[in-house]
């Protein structure tokens, strides 16, 4: 069984390399079809790459093979981001960090929740990232005329607000095949509350840090208090 489980999870490496370079093509095509800019292609990879948290943590059977993908990214992207290889998933062509926290905290997360069997908390940081930074970043950019600043980090409260309901609403689609409890309506607020106080004043890509990893903490907190 042991080996069988071996073999599955060797064959879900390959399909989760082939679904990021999928996502990265799509939102390469998608912004050169609608001549929008580099962030637009950034905010897809984001929601496909967080996306894929959901698959990854219902059939992979260990926590290194199914690391294995995003480990490998945190390596491509540093690449990417000192020597310019991969522009598409850069912010204007500037590069940011931001690309190789990301990837980091997805191994990150896997490696440290998975064996204490917390499993649903992982997909909630990483669905927090993934689906509330990027309505945060589309609303705040288009919509967002009421401005804060935070930490030197320029926001605005439409953005603030938007990322808070898709990272709850996110978070609870995504954690409930995986939650054992009746309701697990608590910890996802309080991971999509706290993961947006987390967001506001992280910049140069820092959220890429801050948000998954507050998301995760509590969500995998708040759990343990639900009957």
């Amino acid at each position: 069984m042991e080996r069988l489980a071996e073999l599955r999870d060797q064959y879900l490496v390959v399909v989760s390399f082939a679904w990021i370079a999928l996502v990265i093509a799509f939102g390469e095509g998608a912004r050169r079809l609608t001549r929008a800019s580099p962030d637009l292609t950034r905010k897809i990879i984001h929601i496909g790459v967080g996306f894929w948290a959901l698959p990854t943590a219902l059939y992979f059977h260990s926590p290194w093979w199914a690391a294995c993908c995003p480990l490998t990214f945190v390596f491509l992207n540093w690449l990417s981001y000192h020597y310019r290889l991969m522009p598409v998933i850069e912010v204007e062509g500037r590069g940011s960090p931001g690309t190789i926290y990301f990837p980091l905290v997805f191994a990150g997360l896997i490696l440290l929740l998975w064996p204490h069997g917390a499993r649903a908390a992982s997909v909630a940081g990483l669905y927090a990232m993934g689906f509330g930074d990027a309505a945060a970043s589309i609303v705040g950019q288009r919509w967002g005329r009421h401005r804060y600043r935070i930490a030197g980090a320029d926001k605005s409260w439409e953005g603030s607000i938007a990322f808070f309901i898709a990272a709850f609403v996110a978070i609870y689609l995504g954690t409930r095949i995986l939650s054992p409890h009746t309701s697990n309506l608590l910890p996802c607020f309080g991971a999509a509350l706290l993961a947006t106080f987390a967001e506001a004043p992280a910049g140069h890509g820092l959220d890429n840090l801050t948000v998954p990893i507050t998301a995760a903490v509590v969500y995998w907190g708040l759990e343990s208090l639900v009957p």
